[in-house]
């Protein structure tokens, strides 16, 4: 089913969900959501995926949002693409430019192709500001078919799911389906070593085997957990530090999927895990994962396909585990990503005002979709849409949607979000309050109806008048139908 993005707080309520807010048509997928800066503020980026009509993923556009959740950036597939693909788009020189990834289909008598056609993985480096490909990397030109570790029919046989740009100007790259990460050079695009696969430059000195990974990252030594006999001989002109998602899907002895660190001898040519730390229920993730180191030391890692968040101290302890949906719900998460965002949407809070009766106190609920600085909620009542209106009750925010029960019948009803300071930070419309017919409300109770039924406007009563009897101080209501 199609995935709108969407942000967590650390207790897994939702701060904000959907697609592009300006659309009404969301039938598709969203990549990699993230906070990146851009022209000196966070902003959100993600791709957006759709389906091409011979049913293979075709990305419509990399997307870059401020924090009133507008579009300030659009970038398209480029050169002769045939689609953008959604596994990268990250911004790095200040936020002026991106690193994107892309494919072309080319006809191919490749034995696991896909109807005579396979993927030509690209790599870009994009300036946002004029569009411009500063840099481009195709993997037929330097990666040959036979390097694929890929053994049934796709049309991709390369899968480049990861990029990063290093201090020196070259590329750390991995493809998915040649098992393999790579050094490219960032002015030819010649290849400078390969870590992995059928032709890898490295010994592993512990044996470990790389082959299906995910979200490459350059690590700074001073950032990962060292042994005690390495210590005084790393430095950054002979070693290289990469943390790894890996899969493991291929490989049942590794017990899991797990997220690792690799560190690199560049001159002996030889690697070693330095660091491990794996599926806490001991699943193997065929698809996507990521792995964040956190400012306090800790690891943070989306389990991709198995649909769960865990945080790790250096120290193998887990501090965290969440899981994000269960088996059975057609869903995933391409990466996750721990952080602080600010959102200040600009359209109105929502709420929706229901009484089980006309003469049934009214409960109300509150939400603003992306706001994360409501601090609590005023909701008003009246007796009709023009008023007047008195103050009902006032409530601390609690998670996504925070529920308050009015002490009276109310016909009309509207909220205020207040933040942390006092301030007045926005008022929804006035709603006109819920109110199931009586034959239908046996189907609900006093804080709302049953959701398996289909409900019609035609079910509810929405006119029902309010008539104060006490104004001073406390107010009593009797309602009846207009």
């Amino acid at each position: 089913m199609p995935q709108p993005p969407g942000t967590l707080t650390a207790f897994q309520n939702p701060i904000w969900v959907g697609g592009k807010p300006w659309e009404t048509n969301r039938n598709y997928h969203a990549h990699n959501l993230h906070t990146a800066s851009y022209q000196g503020s966070q902003h959100l980026a993600y791709s957006k995926l759709s389906r091409s009509a011979d049913g293979l993923n075709n990305t419509n556009a990399n997307i870059i949002m401020n924090s009133h959740y507008e579009m300030v950036a659009e970038l398209l597939k480029s050169h002769d693409l045939t689609e953008l693909d959604p596994h990268e788009f990250e911004l790095i020189d200040n936020g002026t430019k991106v690193i994107q990834l892309g494919r072309i289909r080319r006809p191919s008598d490749w034995p696991y192709g896909k109807d005579g056609v396979i993927g030509e993985s690209v790599l870009q480096l994009v300036d946002i500001a004029t569009g411009d490909v500063e840099f481009e990397w195709r993997s037929l030109d330097q990666v040959p078919l036979d390097e694929s570790c890929h053994t049934y029919p796709d049309i991709d046989y390369f899968h480049l799911n990861s990029a990063a740009k290093d201090s020196e100007g070259d590329y750390i790259i991995n493809g998915y389906h040649v098992c393999t990460i790579y050094k490219i050079n960032g002015t030819d695009g010649s290849i400078i070593w390969r870590l992995g696969g059928k032709k890898s430059d490295f010994t592993m000195l512990d044996g470990y085997e790389l082959m299906r990974m995910h979200h490459i990252r350059i690590r700074p030594l001073d950032s990962i957990k060292l042994p005690t006999a390495l210590r005084a001989q790393v430095t950054d002109t002979t070693h290289l530090a990469l943390s790894i998602f890996d899969n493991a899907v291929i490989r049942p002895s590794a017990g899991s999927s797990a997220s690792i660190v690799v560190l690199l001898d560049l001159e002996a040519r030889t690697g070693q895990v330095v660091e491990r730390y794996v599926q806490p229920d001991g699943m193997f993730g065929a698809l996507f994962g990521s792995v964040q180191f956190l400012p306090n030391g800790d690891r943070f890692i989306g389990w991709g396909g198995q649909r769960s968040i865990s945080q790790y101290t250096q120290n193998n302890e887990l501090v965290f585990h969440a899981e994000l949906a269960d088996a059975a719900t057609p869903t995933f998460s391409y990466r996750a990503f721990i952080g602080s965002w600010v959102g200040l949407p600009t359209t109105n809070p929502d709420v929706f005002s229901y009484s089980w009766t006309c003469t049934w106190q009214t409960t109300m609920y509150a939400s603003w979709n992306g706001a994360t600085e409501v601090r609590s909620w005023r909701f008003f009542g009246g007796v009709s849409a023009s008023g007047p209106f008195k103050l009902a009750v006032a409530v601390n925010k609690v998670g996504f949607e925070t529920r308050a029960v009015a002490s009276f019948f109310a016909s009309h009803a509207y909220v205020e979000g207040v933040g942390w300071d006092g301030a007045l930070l926005g008022r929804s419309e006035i709603v006109a309050t819920r109110v199931p017919r009586p034959d239908l409300a046996a189907y609900c109770n006093e804080f709302r109806c049953d959701q398996k039924i289909n409900w019609t406007e035609a079910d509810w009563f929405q006119h029902c008048r309010s008539e104060t009897l006490n104004i001073l101080g406390i107010v009593a209501v009797q309602a009846v139908l207009e």
